[in-house]
C-alpha cells in the first residue's frame, strides 16, 4: 500500500521492502540488521547522477519548497557540493568566453576547507577577502565595499565568481542581498556556502541566500533540518545565467561516490513533508525568549542567526573549552567551542521547552564561574600573510612537520591550510608564508604543529 504521506522515493522503498523479493544484488547485509530500507541502483529506484525518475521528481520537490530554479541532491555533505559549485563557476567562465588558464574566485576568508582543496583540484587562484580587525577563527564580516575593493585590485577578466560562507559558524549572516548584487553589477557569480542555513528559507521573511540574491548556494541539509547525516543540497537560482545546470550532475559526480546513499537519499526527499515554516518561525521566538532570559542573569551573546545561541566568552575568566566542559556535566553537549565562544544549534525538533529548562538551569548554576573575569587576552589581527604559491601549486611538493614553538618556523611556506572547524578563518593556507601574526594565532588556538614545504 502507498503511503501519500511521504516521498516517490520513500514510497518506493517502502514497496520495494513490502515485497519481500529475494534481494540478489548490493549492499551485502540484503535487508539484514534493521537495514531494510538500504538499497541501491535497482530498477525503478533511479540513479542520483543520471536521475531521470522518482530522484528528479523528489529533487522538483524540494526545489519548489525553496524557490530554485534547480535543486540538487548530494550524499556527502557540503564538502562535495562546494566542490561542484567550483567545478560549475568555472565552467560557466570558460562559456562566456573567459581565457585566464587559472582563474580568480574571490572569496571570505573564513571558508571550508573544501574550498581549498577545489583550488587545489581544480586549478584556479584563489584571492582571499578579509577585514584587518578583531581576529576571530570563525568570523569574517566582508562586506559590499570589501568586495569591490578586491575587484578593482585584480584583473576583473581573470575573476570566475565571488565566494562567501553566511551564516558563519558563530551565528553570523553577512549581508548577502548587497554583496550579490555587487557582484551581479561587475558580471560576476556570486556562491554562498550556506552549510549552517537551510532552514533560513523558513524563516519570516526568507533569510536564504537564494532568496537574496546568490546565484548558487550549497546547504548542508543535514545540520538544521530533519535529514541525516550527509545530505545536501546543490540550489541554483531562477535568476542564475542559464545553462548553469547543465553539468551539474557530472559536476557533483566528480566528487562524489558512485554508491551514494539511498537513506540519506530518503531523508532528503522527505523534507518537503517534514519540516512546516510555522515550525521554524515558533523556535525562532523561543529562542529569543530564551536568550533575554539568560541575557537577564548577565550572560553575552554573539551572532544573529535565529536557531543559534553563541555564548560570548571573550570577558569571561572561562574558555568555550572549559564551559563546554561544565555543560557536559549537565548533560549537556553543545557544537562547538573555542576559547571565545561557544555555540549551541537548535532546531524544531529540540523538545520544547523542556530543553529550554534544561539549558537555563545549567547556565544559571555556572553563572559565578562565568562572571569571573578574564585575564588580558592578546590582541589578534586579520593580517593576511604574503601569498607565495596557489594552493594548487603545493599540492604534489614535498613537506615535513615543524612545531609552532620551533624559532625558525617564521619564513616557511605553508603545505596545507591549517583550520581546526570547518568553516574558519585558516591563520595560514597552503602556499603562505608564516609570519609572526600567525603563529601568534596559532599559538592562541592551540595548535602544535604546522606543515610546510621543504
Amino acid at each position: 500500500m502507498k503511503n501519500n504521506n511521504t516521498s516517490s522515493v520513500g514510497r518506493f522503498i517502502e514497496e520495494y521492502r513490502s515485497s519481500e523479493t529475494l534481494r540478489l544484488h548490493m549492499p551485502g547485509h540484503k535487508g539484514a540488521f534493521g537495514y531494510e530500507d538500504d538499497i541501491t541502483e535497482i530498477k525503478g529506484a533511479d540513479s542520483l547522477y543520471a536521475a531521470n525518475g522518482i530522484i528528479r521528481d523528489a529533487e522538483a520537490a524540494v526545489s519548489k519548497l525553496f524557490g530554485s530554479r534547480r535543486t540538487f541532491f548530494g550524499t556527502e555533505g557540503s564538502s562535495q557540493l562546494i566542490k561542484g559549485m567550483c567545478f560549475l563557476a568555472l565552467n560557466h567562465y570558460r562559456l562566456k568566453g573567459g581565457t585566464a588558464e587559472h582563474p580568480v574566485i574571490l572569496a571570505a576568508r573564513n571558508a571550508h576547507k573544501a574550498f581549498i582543496c577545489a583550488s587545489m583540484l581544480l586549478g584556479f587562484r584563489i584571492r582571499w577577502m578579509a577585514p584587518e580587525n578583531d581576529f576571530s577563527l570563525c568570523r569574517c564580516k566582508i562586506t559590499s565595499e570589501d568586495l569591490k575593493k578586491a575587484i578593482t585590485e585584480c584583473d576583473k577578466a581573470d575573476v570566475a565568481a565571488v565566494y562567501v560562507t553566511s551564516p558563519d559558524y558563530l551565528g553570523n549572516l553577512l549581508d548577502i542581498k548587497d554583496l550579490a548584487q555587487t557582484a551581479h553589477e561587475e558580471g560576476l557569480l556570486f556562491l554562498c556556502d550556506n552549510a549552517h542555513g537551510s532552514y533560513l528559507r523558513f524563516a519570516e521573511p526568507s533569510l536564504h541566500p537564494l532568496s537574496l540574491g546568490a546565484d548558487m548556494t550549497s546547504d548542508s541539509a543535514h545540520k538544521t533540518l530533519p535529514v541525516l547525516t550527509g545530505g545536501a543540497f546543490l540550489h541554483i537560482s531562477e535568476n542564475a545565467p542559464k545553462g548553469l545546470e547543465d553539468d551539474a550532475r557530472n559536476a557533483l559526480l566528480m566528487f562524489g561516490s558512485t554508491s551514494p546513499s539511498y537513506l540519506i537519499l530518503r531523508s532528503l526527499s522527505e523534507v518537503p513533508e517534514r519540516v512546516k515554516k510555522e515550525d521554524y518561525v515558533r523556535t525562532s521566538k523561543d529562542l529569543a525568549k530564551l536568550r533575554k532570559e539568560l541575557e537577564s542573569l548577565g550572560y553575552l551573546f554573539y551572532g544573529n542567526e535565529p536557531l543559534k545561541l553563541v555564548f560570548d566568552l571573550r570577558h569571561s575568566a572561562l574558555s568555550g573549552e572549559e564551559f563546554g566542559d561544565a555543560m557536559r556535566t549537565h548533560r549537556i553537549e553543545c557544537e562547538y567551542s573555542d576559547p571565545d565562544f561557544l555555540v549551541t544549534m537548535w532546531t524544531p525538533f529540540n523538545n520544547f521547552p523542556e530543553d529550554c529548562e534544561k539549558l537555563f538551569k545549567a547556565a544559571k548554576a555556572l553563572l559565578p564561574e562565568y562572571k569571573k573575569s578574564s585575564v588580558q587576552k592578546p590582541e589578534l589581527s586579520t593580517h593576511l600573510p604574503k601569498v607565495k604559491h596557489q594552493p594548487y601549486e603545493v599540492l604534489y611538493r614535498p613537506h615535513f612537520t615543524m612545531k609552532v614553538t620551533d624559532p625558525a618556523l617564521p619564513g616557511h611556506v605553508a603545505a596545507d591550510a591549517l583550520i581546526s572547524c570547518p568553516p574558519a578563518v585558516s591563520p595560514v593556507v597552503a602556499g603562505e608564508i608564516i609570519d609572526e601574526n600567525a603563529i601568534k594565532i596559532l599559538k592562541y588556538y592551540g595548535f602544535e604543529t604546522v606543515e610546510v614545504l621543504r
